[in-house]
């Protein structure tokens, strides 16, 4: 169950979608610090409400909370993608309290806008958001900095994106280069630097970012 939350402000829509009515109360209440923010709310019980509700307000700002559920987690990364594919140009704010480094590492890949810690002060949300407004990359709030350690990872390109898609399918390099139609060489180089990206060291780190989220079992 999710509740999806808009706000409608001045320059945009605000989509927020959290796992909870605590969270979200706490969402609100740092957007209502804020300037032009006028109270229009509208609550949607179920994700799929959220897929319906971003085509009915095209350029949304969506407002996601990240779970530690690899099942909940597996959903959110679904739905980043497809937002990202609808609105390609729009702000996804990540507000978690998911504070792995591989997944902070993953979701900065996908071309989020913002991520921000649930501990971080009330006007680091709203700095942050309104930077996201004329920003081209992800801005990280202090407290995922430091956990990141300043060793940002970069936006995966969309060969790399697609090379990673398939080993999170368990795909090995020799069947993806089948598929892709492309050389096992460029293809192992696109894994080599995507792996860089978000930090793995090894095939064993992929798996298990792999298993993270997607929410299959971990078997090693």
């Amino acid at each position: 169950m999710r509740n999806t939350i808009t706000i409608s402000n001045e320059l945009s829509q605000i989509m927020i979608v959290v796992p909870c009515v605590l969270t979200t109360a706490g969402i609100i209440h740092q957007l209502k610090i804020g300037p032009g923010i006028k109270e229009a709310i509208n609550i949607i019980r179920n994700i799929d409400g959220a897929y319906d509700e971003v085509l009915k307000t095209p350029g949304s700002i969506v407002v996601l909370n990240i779970s530690n559920s690899s099942k909940q987690l597996a959903d959110e990364i679904r739905f980043i993608k497809w937002y990202r594919k609808e609105q390609p140009n729009r702000n996804i704010v990540i507000y978690t309290h998911n504070h792995k480094v591989s997944i902070l590492k993953y979701l900065s890949s996908l071309g989020v806008r913002v991520i921000i810690s649930q501990y971080e002060l009330p006007t680091i949300f709203m700095e942050l958001l309104i930077k996201s407004l004329s920003s081209s990359i992800t801005l990280h709030s202090p407290i995922i900095k430091k956990i990141l350690q300043e060793q940002l990872s970069c936006e995966l390109t969309l060969c790399e994106s697609q090379v990673i898609e398939q080993l999170f399918l368990g795909h090995n390099v020799t069947q993806i280069a089948q598929h892709l139609g492309r050389d096992i060489r460029t293809v192992s180089s696109h894994k080599r630097h995507a792996m860089q990206k978000l930090g793995l060291h090894c095939d064993k780190d992929l798996h298990v970012l792999s298993c993270e989220i997607t929410g299959k079992s971990l078997f090693l």
